[in-house]
């Protein structure tokens, strides 16, 4: 009795949906042949260099998919082409180029699309350039970088605002239609909604009101006000008037609204009549059959669901989305649970995880892991379920912390969205006021928009500033004598043709590979993981070692490595500096044969002492150089409350103390 029920839902669900072979037939587009033979008849048609550079940009684009060398090809064409600027070649080459590489190469689609827009404005072709911004807020979008994505649509708006009236019903929904999608990607949910009504005020055509109408409603669903979602929809469900693609659209979407309130019944209603408008149309939707079959599904009805299933195949399943696929065979697993085709399931739960690999991890990867889970412990495999039921674990917080991430970095981005969107709403609102009224508030937001300006650059100056100091100063005390000895051996190999040019390219071969040592030197002052005293401290003692021995100098070193103070990154870095330049100094420069360095600890205070019998020089003097400028300022930055005491003078040896009071 079972079998023939399924074969009488089967047959039912078969006819219901009949003509599919051809509707799949119809969504082909033209074969690459086709489109060739179209560009032959166009060029045919006209001389003219305008017309010809659009017909061949045409076919590029059209081909970029199923042909891209031919679009290599064309642009070569387009190279070639008589009678047009270089400018005006350029900026549909760019154009094309920019569409090439938009899915493999964002950057450089990036790059194009601002050549191909600079070309069109030098060329006086405005009309380009709103389409052009709107790829290029596009890319950005592919790049998360979401404030320039929203600033390259505005700026598109305001040029469409400029031109005539029927330009502006198309193209500034359009635009406004994806500036919307940019508010929804981040979770400005309530600005999107905002554009959509905007939108929707200046929209006389029906077809493109119930398609806005519907980007309402998924607005309204994602903020979870199910009421006011089905509301914007209701006025398109029995219009006959508009295209039946929207209609099924609308449909599949109110009864995704129906299963979010629990009305099972009247989901399932709506995704029958929206397959049953399907069949009129060239598109055939796998999703949905997939919400057909769980709607089946969710009101138990298991036999039908699995009918739905059925229809569809394993060609038609490859060409769809991958979180699609994943739910189909999710479905499709539970029913096989269902009838306990246990390995059954597990088969296609499999197939799913092959596609899963290929994606970051989702609360799909959950799901399918959950249900192999099941599956194994009612095939008394409680090991394997075990190790599944802990990967789950491990999924989980993966996913709960990339949402998190992903959260906090569109949070900043809403924040700045929602205060700009702000202060244009204020602005708007104002302009029905008084004339004084409008003059000051207008005159407060620029003040309040100026100091706010004014305060983030300040920041920001001030940062770099400090930035721009810092490395000022860790590149003189580390690199610039070596690179400067680069430079001098550099011009010495120029002048000298003979072979002893050999020295000073060895030289220079000598001070990168110091650089090099220096540049790590400072990597390893800052690291985190050299953060114990103890590596510090052994460090330095091999360090001033190293540098007397090369240059024969009788040493003392007494560095107690069992030295265990309180002190930061920061602190530890400027300390290193210090002490490297100091002893570098005394090596290069004392002339000494004897050098002692001491570093002691006496309760809150922590004591560098080094010591030459070099030549000295006189302290008093003020020297030119950043160097005993530069270490004054590390030493004070470790500790308000540190201090430097020089002892030298000529001929008399040189003695640093370098006192650090870290309480």
């Amino acid at each position: 009795m079972v079998t023939i029920n399924r074969l009488i839902v089967g047959i039912i669900l078969s006819s219901m949906f009949s003509g599919i072979n051809a509707q799949q037939r119809l969504l082909r587009g033209p074969s690459p042949q086709k489109l060739y033979q179209e560009l032959q008849i166009q060029l045919n048609s006209t001389e003219n260099p305008d017309s010809v550079i659009e017909f061949y940009t045409i076919y590029a684009l059209n081909n970029k998919r199923l042909s891209p060398d031919s679009s290599e090809a064309t642009i070569r064409k387009i190279k070639d082409l008589k009678g047009l600027t270089p400018q005006k070649r350029e900026a549909y080459v760019s154009l094309i180029k920019a569409h090439l590489y938009l899915q493999p190469y964002p950057d450089s689609a990036l790059i194009f699309v601002e050549r191909s827009i600079n070309f069109f404005d030098q060329e006086n072709e405005r009309k380009r350039i709103p389409g052009l911004l709107n790829l290029k807020s596009q890319i950005h979008g592919q790049l998360n970088n979401y404030l320039e994505a929203e600033e390259a649509l505005l700026t598109a708006i305001d040029l469409v605002q400029n031109e005539n009236q029927d330009y502006i019903s198309i193209e500034l929904n359009n635009l406004m239609n994806a500036l919307a999608g940019i508010y929804m990607r981040v979770g400005a949910v309530e600005i999107a909604i905002k554009r959509y009504l905007q939108m929707l005020e200046i929209e006389t055509s029906k077809d493109r009101e119930c398609s806005i109408r519907l980007s309402i409603s998924n607005a309204f669903k994602a903020n979870n006000e199910l009421v006011r979602a089905k509301e914007f929809l209701a006025p398109c469900l029995d219009d006959n008037a508009i295209p039946l693609p929207i209609r099924v659209a609308i449909l599949k979407s109110y009864g995704n609204l129906e299963k979010l309130q629990g009305n099972n019944d009247e989901r399932l209603i709506f995704i029958k009549q929206a397959i049953e408008l399907q069949e009129q149309t060239r598109y055939r939707d796998i999703t949905s059959y997939y919400f057909l079959a769980e709607a089946y599904f969710d009101k138990q009805e298991y036999e039908k669901s699995d009918s739905v299933l059925n229809l569809v195949s394993n060609k038609e399943l490859r060409r769809v989305q991958p979180f699609t696929q994943i739910n189909l065979r999710i479905l499709d697993a539970k029913l096989l649970i269902l009838k306990k085709e246990y390995n059954s399931a597990l088969e296609v739960l499999n197939e799913a995880q092959l596609i899963l690999k290929r994606l970051p991890e989702t609360p799909l990867h959950v799901d399918v892991s959950i249900l192999q889970a099941d599956i194994y412990d009612k095939l008394g495999d409680h090991k394997k379920s075990y190790e599944i039921a802990k990967s789950i674990q491990l999924t989980n917080e993966v996913v709960t912390e990339r949402a998190k991430v992903r959260e906090e970095a569109n949070s900043k981005v809403r924040f700045q969205m929602r205060a700009k969107n702000e202060e244009l709403a204020d602005v708007t609102t104002e302009l029905g006021t008084v004339k004084t009224r409008n003059a000051i508030i207008i005159i407060l937001l620029l003040m309040l928009t100026s100091y706010i300006i004014y305060r983030y650059r300040i920041h920001f100056l001030l940062k770099e500033e400090r930035t721009r100091i810092n490395i000022a100063r860790d590149l003189h005390d580390d690199l610039s004598a070596t690179l400067s000895s680069i430079s001098f051996f550099s011009e010495a190999a120029k002048r000298d043709d003979s072979k002893g040019s050999k020295k000073f390219l060895q030289r220079i071969d000598e001070s990168a590979i110091e650089a090099k040592e220096k540049i790590n030197d400072i990597i390893w002052a800052i690291d985190p993981e050299n953060d114990d005293w103890e590596s510090f401290l052994t460090k330095c003692k091999r360090y001033a070692a190293e540098m007397f021995e090369s240059k024969d100098i009788d040493y003392q070193i007494d560095i107690d490595t069992k030295i265990e103070l309180p002190i930061n990154i920061k602190a530890r870095k400027d300390l290193w500096l210090v002490y490297k330049e100091i002893i570098t100094n005394l090596v290069r420069h004392s002339e000494s044969a004897n050098a002692k360095v001491v570093f002691k600890s006496e309760k809150d205070r922590f004591i560098v002492t080094v010591e030459d019998d070099g030549i000295g020089f006189n302290a008093e003097e003020n020297y030119k150089g950043n160097g005993l400028t530069n270490i004054k300022k590390r030493v004070l930055s470790i500790s308000e409350k540190s201090n430097l005491i020089l002892d030298s003078k000529p001929e008399e040896g040189t003695k640093w103390e370098l006192v650090f009071v870290l309480g």
